[in-house]
């Protein structure tokens, strides 16, 4: 971790009535540090502003934050960024009356090296045998509430593959450890609908608007008979093509292809 800070001051620690630790009480993203510029930077503080206010957090502090992360990210060529809004101080039980101000963490860490690897010569993917809850209530919230992630990301770290494709109770895709997945038959793309289960991440979210054509489907698991490709993303990893599903190859091409038109058209609106 090359930097920290609780509410603006260099820290490293918080109360230990702090009901992020208690409860889970909080929400957070993580967001993509290129040449000191911080990626999908709006996109990040509205959807901590609105996952507080669904949660009924009282964050106010949304200009002082970006003013830190800004003034933060400038120094790094290429780091992850992280922020953590947790709900505040209280005392024991669930009631949230007599909290303090929430508190805002920030912190920098090193990018994963292995992305570069990833993202030219895709990765393997296969079936996780931990399936999600349904969770209508909390669905698509990055809320800190993840023992379902960490119970898949071991699991992962005991397999040979670079991720798991995971389902919930019903059997229905819905994403991997740590990324939204899609997937083509053909010429057509295709995404969870992500109803009952799942984050709606920032980079899928840009995907759907880049390309309307894309199917929202509930797909129970699925069959190689009939994909072509297939690809992961997130806000920080990008798009990264799917080599091999369930240890049978798929074709990244068209992924390749794919994520190029995509890069394109982040450059023309930004220019």
């Amino acid at each position: 971790m090359h930097y920290y800070s609780v509410n603006g001051q260099h820290q490293s620690s918080i109360a230990i009535s702090d009901r992020a630790i208690a409860y889970g009480d909080g929400i957070f993203t993580t967001a993509k540090v290129y040449n000191g510029q911080i990626q999908f930077l709006s996109s990040h503080i509205n959807r901590l502003i609105e996952g507080c206010q669904y949660l009924k957090i009282n964050f106010t502090q949304s200009q002082i934050l970006v003013d830190e992360i800004v003034n933060v990210a400038q120094h790094y060529p290429l780091a992850v960024l992280k922020i953590i809004i947790t709900a505040g101080s209280g005392g024991r039980g669930y009631s949230r009356q007599g909290v303090g101000d929430a508190q805002v963490i920030v912190s920098i860490h090193d990018f994963p090296a292995h992305y570069e690897h990833w993202s030219e010569q895709g990765i393997s993917l296969v079936n996780c045998n931990i399936q999600l809850g349904l969770n209508p209530l909390l669905k698509g919230l990055k809320h800190l509430n993840r023992l379902e992630q960490v119970l898949i990301r071991d699991e992962l770290d005991n397999s040979p593959a670079d991720d798991l494709l995971v389902c919930d109770l019903n059997g229905y895709v819905v994403e991997t450890s740590s990324a939204n997945v899609f997937w083509m038959r053909g010429d057509k793309v295709y995404t969870p609908v992500l109803q009952d289960a799942g984050v709606v991440g920032l980079y899928r979210k840009s995907i759907l608007s880049f390309d309307s054509s894309i199917q929202l489907v509930k797909e129970k698991r699925l069959e190689l008979n009939d994909i072509t490709s297939m690809f992961i993303c997130n806000s920080v990893m990008g798009v990264i093509p799917v080599s091999q599903l369930n240890n049978k190859p798929l074709d990244i091409a068209p992924v390749l292809n794919y994520r190029e038109s995509l890069l394109n058209h982040y450059q023309e609106k930004v220019s």
